[in-house]
Formats: C-alpha cells, sequence, structure tokens
C-alpha cells in the first residue's frame, strides 16, 4: 500500500517532468500531429475528378431508389422520396476517390446488414456528393465522409452522426436516436427495475422534465450510446434515493454503488462536464484491460496510467488489488488504474512494458502524451524510464541498410559527420513492406557514399527517448553537424527519396505552369493532385489507432499504447462535428 501511494506520487511529479522535457520534441513531429486535419479530404480541393479518368455511361435519374448492399443510392431526384418514405434516415455522403470512404463502405454496408436482419424500419442510404453538387452545398459537406441521420423527413436540421465507427456503433447509436434517449422512470418500483437491471445507469433527478438541464441531460444521453439514461420527476423516487435536489446520479454495481453530479446553483447542466464525470465514474477504480475497457482506457482524459500486472490464479495477488483501491481512489481523476491480468492474452502488453511472467506482482507507469513509461523499483526513491532495446545484429552494418536498435541508435544516427536517413518500421505494417524494396535501392545507391547513412530500425521492439513516433513506416533524416532533425513528408518513391537526399534534406520543388493565362487552372489542378497525394500518403501510414478493431486480438491492442492516441482519441469520440476516418484496418 505504502509503495503504491509512493508509486503514484512519483508518477505525478514524472509527469510534469516529461511535459516539459518534450516540448522539443514536438517541432520534429508536427507533420504526425497535423494528422486530424489531413485525414479530411475537402470537395473544395479535390472535387474534379481527372479528364483521365473513363467514365461509365450514366443512368438517367428518376425517383426510383436503387440499393447497392442494402443501402439506398439517392441522388437530386429521388432524395425526397427517401425522406417522405423513412422516418429515420442516415445518409452517407462520400468521395468515390476518398480512400477513408472506401474503408468506411464494408462498415457501413453490414450496418445495413444488421438492420435489416432485425427488420428494424430505420434505414442507410448514400450520395455521391461529387456528382449530387447540390446536394452536397445544402447539408453543408466539407469533408468525406459525412454522415447525418434525418428524421421524420426534417431536411432542415439533420443530426450529425456522433457514434463509434463500427457495424455495433452505428446500429446502437440510430436506435439511441430514433427512441426517447432517456426511459422515464414514474414510481419508485420502475426505478428500482432499471438500476438494478444494468451494470452502469444514469439518472437525471428533475422537478421539471422540460428545463433546460433535463434537455441538456437527454443530449448527452444520445451521445453516450454505451450508458443506460432515464429520468425521473417522481417525489417517491427522489425520496427513495434520498435525492432533495436537481442532480444527476450514476449508479453502478462496483466501487462505491453511486456517484452523484451536484448541478450549479444556477440549476445548469454543463453538458461537458457532465460527459466527463459519466464517463470516468462508469470505470472501476482498477480497470481490468480487455476488449470492452479498451475503448474507455485509450480516451479517457486521465493520461497519466498505472498499469498493475497481476496473477489473477494467485490469491495473495489477488488480494492486493482491494488494497490498491484506497490509493486509486485518493488519485481518481489524476491516474487511471489498470489490471493487466497475466493469465490473459496479453503477451505483447507484457513485452512492450518489460514485464515477465514470473515478475508478477508489479507495477509500471505510462504518460499517454508524452509517451514515456516507466518501470517503477522504489530504490534509494529512484525511477527510471524503461525503453526496450534488441541486441546489436552482429552483421547490422554489413548491408546496403544498416539496421540499427535502441543500443546503437545514438551512436550511428546522432554521429555529426553523417547524415543518417531512418526508417522507423512495424514488422507487421503492410506499408512498411511495400517500401521495403525501394529502401533497400535506395541504400545501395548511397552505398558509396561516405557521409550518407541509410538505415532501419524495427519500433515495435526498439524505442528511443528523443524520437516520438506515430505511424509507420516514419521517415527521419538526421543531418550531420548536429542540425534539427526532420521529418520527411513526401511521396515514398525512389525518385522523391534520392532528391531528397541530394538536397540535403529538402523535398523537391514542384515545376510551375509557365503559362500565365493558365497559371490559376494550373494551380487548381495541382492543388486537387497534391491532396489526393496526400490523403494517399496519409493513407499508407499504419498507426497504432488503425489497429483497433472489433475482430482485433485482444493481446495486439498494446499497440494502442505506442502511438496514436491523439488519432485514438478523436476517432472514438467523435467531437468533431464531421467523420473523417484513419482507424480502419490495413
Amino acid at each position: 500500500m505504502r509503495k503504491l501511494l509512493w508509486v503514484s506520487l512519483l508518477a505525478l511529479l514524472l509527469q510534469a517532468s516529461c511535459i516539459q522535457a518534450n516540448h522539443s520534441d514536438d517541432s520534429t513531429e508536427e507533420h504526425r500531429d497535423a494528422q486530424d486535419d489531413t485525414t479530411k479530404e475537402t470537395p473544395k480541393e479535390t472535387s474534379a475528378e481527372t479528364d483521365e479518368t473513363e467514365q461509365p455511361p450514366k443512368r438517367e435519374k428518376t425517383t426510383e431508389i436503387e440499393e447497392e448492399q442494402g443501402i439506398m443510392v439517392l441522388h437530386i431526384n429521388n432524395f425526397d422520396r427517401a425522406l417522405s418514405e423513412t422516418r429515420h434516415l442516415m445518409v452517407e455522403f462520400y468521395a468515390p476517390w476518398c480512400g477513408y470512404c472506401r474503408r468506411f463502405e464494408p462498415i457501413y454496408a453490414e450496418a445495413a446488414g444488421m438492420l435489416k436482419e432485425e427488420g428494424s424500419e430505420m434505414r442507410l442510404a448514400k450520395v455521391d456528393a461529387i456528382e449530387e453538387k447540390e446536394l452536397a452545398e445544402e447539408f453543408n459537406v466539407d469533408s468525406f465522409p459525412t454522415v447525418k441521420l434525418f428524421m421524420n423527413g426534417d431536411r432542415k436540421e439533420p443530426i450529425e452522426y456522433t457514434g463509434k465507427r463500427t457495424p455495433s456503433g452505428i446500429v446502437q447509436w440510430l436506435k439511441r436516436r430514433s427512441g426517447p434517449g432517456a426511459a422515464d422512470l414514474n414510481s419508485a418500483d420502475s426505478a428500482a427495475e432499471f438500476i438494478n437491471t444494468h451494470n452502469v445507469s444514469v439518472v437525471g433527478f428533475f422537478d421539471n422534465l422540460e428545463s433546460e438541464a433535463a434537455a441538456v441531460f437527454k443530449e448527452v444521453a444520445f451521445d453516450l450510446t454505451d450508458v443506460e439514461f432515464a429520468v425521473t420527476a417522481s417525489p417517491e423516487v427522489f425520496k427513495e434515493y434520498e435525492v432533495t435536489a436537481n442532480k444527476v446520479v450514476l449508479f453502478k454495481k462496483f466501487d462505491d454503488g453511486r456517484a452523484d453530479f451536484e448541478l450549479s446553483e444556477e440549476d445548469k447542466l454543463d453538458k461537458h462536464n457532465l460527459t466527463n464525470f459519466i464517463k470516468e465514474n462508469s470505470l472501476e477504480l482498477i480497470v481490468p484491460f480487455n476488449q470492452e475497457t479498451s475503448d474507455k482506457i485509450f480516451t479517457s482524459r486521465v493520461r497519466l496510467h498505472c498499469l498493475l500486472f497481476i496473477n489473477s490464479t494467485v490469491e495473495s495477488q489477488m488480494s492486493l488489488l482491494e488494497e490498491s483501491k484506497t490509493v486509486a481512489r485518493e488519485f481518481k481523476g489524476k491516474v487511471l488504474y489498470i489490471l493487466i491480468d497475466m493469465t490473459t492474452a496479453v503477451s505483447h502488453v507484457l513485452n512492450y512494458f518489460g514485464v515477465l511472467e514470473k515478475d508478477s506482482p508489479t507495477v509500471r507507469m505510462i504518460n499517454m502524451d508524452t509517451q514515456k513509461k516507466f518501470k517503477i523499483e522504489v530504490v534509494d526513491d529512484t525511477a527510471e524510464p524503461y525503453l526496450r532495446s534488441e541486441e546489436i545484429p552482429e552483421d547490422w552494418d554489413k548491408g546496403p541498410v544498416k539496421v540499427l536498435v535502441a543500443k546503437n541508435f545514438e551512436t550511428v544516427a546522432m554521429d555529426p559527420t553523417k547524415n543518417v536517413f531512418v526508417e522507423f518500421y512495424a514488422p507487421w505494417c503492410g506499408h512498411c513492406k511495400e517500401l521495403a524494396p525501394i529502401w533497400e535501392q535506395l541504400g545501395e545507391i548511397y552505398a558509396d557514399h561516405d557521409d550518407i547513412i541509410i538505415a532501419k530500425m524495427d519500433a515495435t521492439a526498439n524505442e528511443v527517448e528523443s524520437v516520438a513516433i506515430d505511424g509507420f513506416p516514419t521517415l527521419k533524416y538526421f543531418p550531420a553537424g548536429d542540425k534539427e532533425v526532420i521529418s520527411y513528408t513526401g511521396n515514398r518513391d525512389l525518385e522523391t527519396l534520392s532528391k531528397f537526399l541530394d538536397n540535403g534534406g529538402v523535398l523537391p520543388q514542384e515545376e510551375s505552369d509557365e503559362d500565365d493565362d493558365d497559371e490559376d487552372e494550373a494551380d487548381k489542378d495541382k492543388a486537387q493532385t497534391d491532396e489526393r497525394e496526400d490523403a494517399d500518403n496519409q493513407s499508407k501510414v499504419c498507426s497504432a489507432a488503425s489497429l483497433f478493431s472489433p475482430s482485433l486480438e485482444l493481446d495486439s491492442l498494446f499497440f494502442l499504447y505506442l502511438r496514436g492516441q491523439t488519432i485514438l482519441q478523436r476517432n472514438q469520440q467523435t467531437t468533431h462535428p464531421k467523420m473523417s476516418f484513419d482507424n480502419s484496418s490495413n
């Protein structure tokens, strides 16, 4: 108990020092952080189809509604009919060339199939926003895919989709939106039945169900579809649960049993604060790491995580959990405590944190913002960062591409007399495999250059404190003379990579159109081409977040601890009004 308390205090101090120490690293990673913006493909810059693409003959547009994979195909002539015939109509506005739309297509189709199997009247539809410019403009479509829900034929105020990007997430969100959102509890018996039925339930106690606070509560209920909501204005229910004023109560079948959220003195309810309250209190004080909780863990606003590695078959180790809850309760909201049961499929988690089965029980800390992790050993009040490294291969420098590991990285990459171009890769990454032969050719071209080294490092088995990796492959250029590290953001073809090296770490400039009369049109075409190339490059990055899918094996979820937490948070919390996907499996 005393040790865990000390660890938590130490972790808070480490968090502050890590954030300060990493400010200098942020500038070299700006292109990775900009993925939030580049994952959106804007029609203003990319709407034109290339003249070289041969278009199939267009069908005549009528009011008839055709279907593809159970999805209604809509356009300007049949959109009204679809609205009038379908009470709850979800519409995806897509671009045919958009990679994120293509990845979303099977997810959307599976959701349509699930609704059809259930005999639901709710329907899914899609609109080619490039072809149907009038509809795209009417509904303010400025990124792809954009998904909106039209209810009761109302085309004036469609609802932006804010659910998860999974088939079940889409269906669950639709069902919540098609109903009242929150059940009405009018008696103590109905309240007891509701609360006892669910592991976690949230009840809004309001003396007026038409109040502003009650309306905000229902908005939150529509967004958080993995929690059950109810409201009550019944004095009987107020009395039964000892509620004397308007408030929100979260009931749970673990830990303290309930958590109360007080309204402001003006009886105001803040949507953001209530959402955070529900998310935090829906988790156990010590959260078991599994498929169901992983999403909530990774999207938690608490960025300092303490992982307890325990063998659940050993009674003495399990007893430590109850003792640890006292500390977890004290640091609630500052540190998120997570249970890693070493008897489950978490081998990759063990490898990543440097834990052997014989080490249990043991503790590791990780700062999700800085991605620094710590192996806690309380010896003379010290704690050191834990960085993994493979052993240096005997033939690491024999081939045209030098093999780096954490143990020889600083010596090679930071050599002030060399210009070192490093690929940080993951063995499972398809895009890394595509780059491999090109990278090998690049090494052969510059093998005779004494001042240029082409190298690679398995970033899933080796970690360097000075380099942050958000996706794979990541290419970084370490120039001679202790100059600032350059993040490579260009195309990954041999010609461009070679020009980048020949220019001393500067991407080659595109040739400009010398015809003044056609300059504007040329710039427009170039912008469209560049945007597509940029989107294509972004799609050729395997991020940690891209591994998260319902079918993923649990032990692979450890990669979410590696990188891409900002990406995952955006995709799973869906706080942005538009849907832009980069979390499909590659």
